[in-house]
């Protein structure tokens, strides 16, 4: 972030961003889409307004669990898939024009991930694009040691809105919390906690992508200041 002549009407949220980057140019009506983690369906929603003929919607609790259909609305179009494992056997092969997940992969463990981006390889057509957010805890310290300028605190410089500037102090507080300071994940050997943020690291993330056929578009589209969100597309 820096500053903008556009003043108060300069800032923009990032899961707006996404949308508008990842999202809107890349589904059409009549394709076929694949989320992993809808969780209550805010993506999903989005996407669904946009006419896609199918998307499949795959996580790994119930519907009623996450409040998925209270939230979407029931659609002929989507299929919610409850996953037991990470084989994506509910999605047929070379069916999927346009794959997202956000927030998902960060809580799944390294070999998680890359069993996943292998079914995906299976699912995806040749020339269907994917947008991944990944964990990398290089990219998460990097945001916290410079949060002067990846978040807000330099538009309240100087002024006094008491209020938000507590706010604003509360938000990174509880954000250092999760200040990482060894990069490496140390929790391979341990059982895998649901809701842990496991380290995956963009390296690593896309050599799985690329092994598996996929050709890395840009590594990191930029969106985010705390995660990596990866663009690729199936070769």
């Amino acid at each position: 972030m820096a500053r903008s002549s556009y003043g108060v009407f300069g800032w923009h949220s990032s899961l707006y961003l996404t949308y508008r980057a990842c999202i809107k140019p890349y589904v059409k009506s009549g394709d076929v889409v694949l989320e992993i983690g809808p969780g209550r369906g805010a993506w999903t929603k989005a996407i669904a307004e946009l006419g896609p003929r199918r998307i499949y919607a795959v996580d790994t609790v119930p519907a009623e669990h996450s409040g998925f259909w209270a939230y979407v609305g029931r659609r002929p179009n989507i299929d919610y898939v409850v996953a037991g494992d990470f084989s994506l056997a509910a999605v047929p092969d070379n069916s999927v024009d346009y794959f997202f997940s956000f927030g998902c992969f960060c809580h799944l463990r390294r070999e998680m991930c890359e069993a996943y981006v292998l079914s995906l390889a299976r699912t995806m057509k040749s020339g269907g694009q994917g947008f991944l957010m990944i964990a990398d805890y290089d990219k998460h310290n990097a945001c916290m040691v410079d949060h002067a300028n990846t978040s807000i605190e330099r538009a309240f410089q100087g002024r006094r809105f008491r209020l938000v500037r507590g706010a604003y102090w509360l938000s990174l507080k509880l954000m250092r919390r999760r200040f990482i300071a060894d990069p490496l994940d140390k929790a391979a050997e341990t059982p895998h906690v649901p809701g842990a943020w496991y380290h995956w690291g963009l390296d690593r993330a896309c050599a799985a992508l690329e092994k598996a056929g996929f050709a890395v578009i840009e590594r990191d589209v930029g969106i985010v200041h705390r995660d990596p969100v990866i663009h690729f597309a199936k070769r």
